[in-house]
């Protein structure tokens, strides 16, 4: 018996240890297609061919360095080492930067060179910026504390190498006096007065920013960033985000990105302890380089979340760079498939949306491109095949788009269970296509003019959500105008000083449920200078209402313009928090995720700061939540019928209180915003409303489930081919943090 049973264990070990003949070619071809892929990414990081190329910072300072050594001309000896001494400055070398424009100053002394007005503001603003480009990184990045580079500066968030801060504060000062109407240089001014703790505040100045002015709407207890402590502070440029769930364990996880070219995507997996652990390497991300943004889906159905990289961004004939569909194994590790999927192609992007556009169960892929006189880069729809592969449809299906797209973001405006797509173009009138459904195969038309919802002319992120918990989507879509990369702080500026700006406006388009939207910016408050770049929604404090956090900024380092969060006033206004809730960062706003990551039934965010330059870094940002008094409800649905993601289902929400009032509150399975990806866990805030009498989920297509008796403050799974609800036992955690190195530059 004893041998019969060795036997038998022999036989069930080797025949689970050894993969069968097919799953060894397929792991074989996978590690074969994610070594193309890393060896592309690597010779792409390692091109100099051109050196106009937007990267090569450094390449471009020494190559006009070289030039103004080699001509007599005295006005091309000028403007040549300004060029050298911007370009240093966005390589991140502000010494040289500094020094550079210091001998400008002594040469136009020593010349005698009379230059014109403009020109002369021109440099000495250049050298004030550098100087608080130098006092950032000495204080705000080697000093670096839970209040740095956050406006108003205040506490640890002063500078204690006060070098930088004090020679811009002289520099915006004498420039001050000479324009006294000027907003722009009043808010250089004011930023280096907070960095050396003396800024008076009272805005006495016609064109300065007092305290009282960007003091926020109503108090909010103060966010506090953990990133630093916890490991997860990457110190790199722009990037992308997303919070979810990737190994399975119900508890959210991060992946992060960087625009450098050689910039490592990075994996930290929450340790279920308080803590992060980086798994880059461990999965097999370990050479995965740059990508300005990431959005998540599982694509093939299989019960695990793969992630879509997006790159060549904003680089024109230059960024004809590869995407990276990562297909997640399930055992912790990722390859990539791009190319088996038939996904591979090389445009500049970074922005993509999943939804089942047919509802037939597997999830589909729009990629926006930014199309230009530069490079054609028409717009792909993917339609997924169901067997793991994806062909392309987009002129089939009506999507006919060669624009210079920069947000995608799928919905539903009428309800009627297909999804819809709404597009942002940074050059002209946006789109919004409507889905035809099965009796018109799926086709969309662009009904943006006849609905009113093309502007804002000059616009970048966008998103669907319900503003106002009437279970109708309503349409965000934040400005961005090319023209101001130069002149935005005195825009920001003037918009706190009430005065008359040429900023380009967030739109917010409310759906009114019979097929049209209205414009309501203004009357909710949202009306604001925020130049948005990264940016997404959530329910900070458990009411059911939206917030937004909007990243802000341009790649110019005078853009130093604080990021703002706007809390939801129940459907009717929108509250600017920033300042008490501590969410005014004044780095470079990308990449932006809510999720409550320590499981305490607040959504936590996840911000990736920095410009795009190479030397334009800063350390990414993860606020923890102070918490609230709110019940909240959190759910993972399941497709069965529907996508396994179950992307696009729609919930309604019946919730009642001790008193026996009720309330309805609607949701929706999606990652939020168009820069950025929020957690497809749907964790809804109920506020004062603890008793769940029902739950009813619309699934994409229109099949519905309906669930009774739910607990508040609980976690479910609730799956679509199941009458049952799961309950999850899931504990809180305490975020542990230790002395952590960041990753990076």
């Amino acid at each position: 018996m004893a041998r019969l049973f060795f036997i038998l264990f022999i036989c069930f070990f080797f025949s689970c240890s050894e993969p069968s003949a097919g799953a060894v070619e397929s792991q074989d071809v996978s590690r074969a297609e994610t070594q193309q892929m890393i060896d592309e990414l690597k010779a792409i990081s390692q091109d100099r061919s051109d050196p106009e190329m937007w990267h090569l910072n450094a390449d471009k300072a020494r190559a006009y360095e070289k030039a103004s050594a080699e001509t007599q001309d005295v006005g091309q000896q000028i403007s040549l080492r300004y060029k050298a001494a911007y370009e240093w400055l966005n390589a991140g070398d502000y010494n040289r930067a500094i020094q550079l424009l210091g001998t400008i100053d002594k040469f136009v002394t020593e010349r005698n060179v009379n230059l014109p007005p403009q020109v002369a503001i021109s440099l000495k603003q250049a050298l004030g910026i550098a100087y608080l480009r130098k006092g950032e990184i000495e204080n705000c990045i080697k000093h670096h504390n839970e209040y740095s580079c956050i406006l108003p500066i205040v506490k640890d968030g002063k500078h204690i190498e006060q070098d930088g801060a004090a020679s811009a504060k002289k520099i915006f000062t004498e420039l001050s006096e000479v324009y006294p109407n000027d907003p722009q240089i009043h808010w250089l001014k004011m930023i280096s007065e907070m960095a050396l703790g003396e800024y008076a505040g009272t805005g006495d100045a016609p064109a300065a920013v007092s305290l009282p002015a960007m003091a926020s709407d109503i108090d909010y207890p103060r966010f506090r960033d953990k990133a630093m402590g916890l490991g997860l502070g990457v110190n790199d440029i722009a990037g992308g985000v997303v919070i979810d769930d990737f190994n399975g364990d119900h508890y959210l996880d991060i992946i992060c990105s960087s625009y450098g070219l050689d910039d490592q995507l990075r994996y930290f997996e929450n340790d279920r302890s308080g803590g992060f652990v980086d798994r880059t390497m461990a999965a097999g991300l370990d050479g995965m380089l740059s990508g300005l943004n990431l959005v998540q889906a599982d694509y093939d159905n299989d019960g695990h979340l793969d992630v879509l990289v997006l790159r060549g961004a904003w680089l024109g004939k230059y960024g004809n760079h590869p995407n990276s569909l990562l297909k997640n194994l399930g055992d912790g590790r990722f390859v990539d498939v791009t190319r088996s999927a038939g996904l591979y192609s090389k445009y500049p992007s970074q922005t993509a949306s999943w939804a089942d556009f047919d509802a037939d169960g597997y999830i589909d892929l729009f990629i926006g491109n930014e199309h230009s006189s530069a490079i054609d880069a028409p717009c792909q729809l993917y339609h997924n095949q169901g067997d793991g592969t994806f062909i392309e449809l987009a002129s089939a299906k009506g999507i006919s788009v060669n624009d210079f797209i920069k947000a995608c973001s799928w919905g539903d405006v009428n309800n009627d269970g297909y999804a819809d797509l709404y597009l942002s173009s940074v050059v002209g009138d946006n789109y919004l296509f409507v889905n035809g459904g099965p009796t018109k195969d799926f086709k969309f038309q662009n009904v943006a003019g006849a609905l009113g919802v093309q502007e804002p002319k000059l616009s970048f992120p966008c998103w669907f959500f319900d503003f106002n918990q009437d279970g109708w989507q309503d349409i965000f879509v934040s400005g961005f105008d090319f023209s101001q990369f130069e002149s935005a702080a005195g825009q920001v500026a003037k918009d706190f000083l009430g005065l008359e700006t040429q900023a380009e406006l967030p739109r917010l388009y409310i759906n009114d449920g019979n097929g049209g939207f209205t414009e309501r910016s203004e009357a909710v408050g949202i009306d604001k200078v925020v130049y948005t770049m990264g940016c997404n929604f959530g329910d900070i404090n458990n009411d059911g209402f939206p917030d937004a956090y909007l990243g802000t900024g341009t790649p110019d380092f005078k853009a130093l313009i604080p990021n703002k969060f706007f809390l939801n006033d129940g459907g009717k206004k929108y509250l600017d928090i920033t300042s008490s809730a501590g969410l005014g960062h004044l780095q470079k706003g990308h990449g932006i995720a809510f999720g409550d990551l320590d499981l305490d039934g607040d959504q936590d965010i996840y911000h990736v700061l920095g410009g795009s330059y190479d030397g334009d870094n800063f350390m990414n940002a993860l606020f923890e939540n102070p918490g609230n008094d709110g019940n909240w409800i959190r759910l993972k649905l399941i497709g069965n019928k529907a996508n396994r993601s179950a992307i696009g289902a729609r919930l309604k929400i019946v919730a009642s209180n001790s008193s026996g009032q009720s309330k309805i509150f609607f949701n929706r399975v999606s990652s939020g915003g168009s820069f950025g990806a929020n957690t497809l866990w749907v964790e809804q805030g109920l506020g004062q409303y603890s008793m769940i009498e029902n739950i009813e989920v619309t699934w994409p297509g229109g099949a519905k489930s309906s669930y009774s008796n739910l607990e508040s403050s609980a976690h479910y799974i609730i799956n679509q081919s199941k009458t049952e609800v799961q309950k999850l036992s899931l504990s809180a955690i305490e975020f542990t943090e230790s002395s952590h190195h960041h990753h990076g530059h």
